[in-house]
């Protein structure tokens, strides 16, 4: 095993890939935006102490973007900048007109969203504007297992109308939804939708707010067609490194199932890890072999440059991914460990692998990042087949950088993008997102079905292709129904709210290929 292919990545900032939502049109008609919202408290410019305070901040962050960030060399001079802004406001000065996806946030609270930690009810929706676009009602997309929403029974495609007793209107929608924005505590009042006909009931629901773990795998099944066909279906939401085992312990059962096709539901997935993406498109693919390369890396020139000098490829086979996944590496961890580590991760592929010709992948305009990863960069060795809609088109992958000298002196810590990805012939260029092979709008049928339902349009399409008899008649019929229903209704998405309410989501990768010497040449303040 070569043990340095990312060897300029220090332990403490490993590569990510981080998924964060644009909006694209999905329907045939989309709410107003709201107002303009207000500066956040503590963002104003600040004299004095705290200016100084954020000179010191925004000196590190410089120093660190210099290095690191894949548009180093068009970022201002020094002179052309205001250190005294608060962070976020400074980093916005310094990003790239093409970057999308970086940010800043402060290191405790970015640290536990690497490990799938966050505070909230755990209620995941979407917000449809009605009545000729003046009142907003809420979908539930999801709900996380475990959470306090799922103690309280909601379910996907349950509806409401008031938050904390107030409907919801496009003018107020964005302050009547803070709560649920910040991660705080509310009620809910919940609404029915028969026909086209929605219509507030006297039920509320109270939901509290909590730290919520969330697992990487919200569901999974294996659905048997009209002529007996096994299909594996897992709901896929996060990709965790850390998470790693619960994809091991599905693709078990998937193959002790025996079964002949397999759905991989990343229609709401921002993205996360490499190596877990890695991971999982190993389990899938026929004629898997370890040395084939999963990802190759493009950075700045100043560590292409590095990477050349000292030898170092920036391909990276699936082999190289699997140290990332282990929990048992030390912090610098011999050639010996290192091994050691990929060989146990390699034995449970082994052990899960599928062996299949094909995969079904359900990805929307929801899905970016890691989820793109596996769509693009399996789609050479396995028939991917993508149902839903045009993804995000995220092909870049960033790292994580934070103080580390103890103690911390800057409690921020930035995720800035280093790196455009390309499958294993060098093609990356998805930009514009990935784009369906069959193209579904599940907002477009309302209410929404169960997760792993069969009346779900995004697995029925799946299913009618796995075996063309399991579209009956009266099946069709239905979802044709619902789909006429929403559209007579006039229920429109409300973009902008999709635009605001979708978050990062981080996952670490490689913390432990490092080689020293290079890093000693890039002199990074730590």
């Amino acid at each position: 095993m070569k043990v340095s292919y990312l060897t300029l990545i220090k332990r403490y900032i490993p590569i990510l890939l981080i998924g964060i939502a644009i909006s694209f049109a999905s329907c045939e008609k989309t709410a107003p935006p709201p107002p303009e919202e207000e500066e956040l408290p503590g963002e104003e410019d600040e004299p004095g102490d705290q200016s100084a305070k954020n000179q010191k901040v925004n000196e590190w962050v410089t120093e660190q973007m210099r290095v690191y960030y894949y548009w180093n060399d068009e970022m201002p001079t020094d002179n052309n900048l205001d250190f005294g802004l608060t962070p976020p406001k400074f980093f916005e000065t310094i990003l790239n007109e093409d970057d999308r996806f970086s940010w800043i946030q402060k290191a405790d609270e970015l640290n536990e969203g690497m490990q799938g930690v966050s505070t909230s009810t755990g209620m995941n929706i979407m917000l449809f504007a009605y009545e000729n676009d003046t009142k907003v009602f809420a979908v539930v997309k999801y709900i996380i297992p475990g959470s306090p929403a799922d103690q309280v029974d909601l379910e996907r495609g349950d509806i409401f109308t008031r938050v904390d007793g107030t409907e919801m209107t496009v003018g107020n929608y964005g302050d009547v939804l803070e709560p649920y924005s910040s991660g705080e505590s509310f009620n809910i009042t919940l609404a029915t939708l028969e026909g086209n006909v929605l219509t507030t009931t006297d039920k509320i629901v109270t939901l509290t707010s909590a730290k919520v773990d969330e697992p990487s795998v919200h569901y999974h099944s294996i659905i048997t067609s009209t002529n007996g066909k096994k299909v594996g279906y897992i709901f896929y939401n996060r990709f965790l490194n850390n998470k790693v085992d619960e994809v091991f312990d599905v693709f078990a059962e998937f193959k002790s199932a025996g079964i002949s096709d397999l759905i991989l539901d990343l229609r709401y997935n921002l993205g996360g890890g490499i190596a877990v993406s890695g991971a999982l498109s190993a389990l899938i693919m026929d004629d898997y072999n370890k040395e084939n390369v999963f990802v190759k890396y493009n950075y700045n020139d100043r560590l292409n440059q590095e990477f050349d000098r000292a030898g170092q490829s920036r391909d990276e086979r699936f082999y190289d991914l699997y140290p990332a996944l282990s929990k048992n590496l030390p912090d610098n961890p011999s050639e010996d460990e290192l091994i050691a580590a990929a060989e146990a991760i390699e034995t449970k592929i082994k052990a899960a692998n599928l062996n299949l010709p094909r995969v079904f992948v359900l990805a929307t305009d929801n899905s970016a990042s890691a989820s793109e990863l596996v769509i693009h960069n399996l789609a050479p060795y396995v028939n991917v087949i993508h149902i839903g809609g045009t993804t995000v088109g995220k092909n870049e992958g960033s790292i994580t950088i934070e103080d580390e000298r103890k103690p911390r002196q800057i409690d921020w810590a930035i995720q800035p993008i280093i790196v455009k990805l390309a499958d294993k012939d060098g093609d990356g260029d998805y930009v514009n997102g990935l784009i369906p092979d069959e193209e579904i709008d599940e907002y477009e049928y309302l209410p929404l079905s169960p997760i792993g339902s069969k009346e779900d349009p995004l697995i029925l399409t799946a299913l009618r292709i796995i075996d063309p008899t399991e579209a009956t008649a009266s099946l069709a019929k239905q979802m044709s129904i619902l789909r006429n229903q929403t559209r007579q209704a006039d229920f429109g998405l409300v973009e902008a709210f999709k635009k605001r309410s979708i978050k990062p989501v981080p996952v670490l990768l490689d913390r432990y290929q490092v080689n020293p010497a290079i890093i000693d040449q890039l002199k990074v303040h730590r």
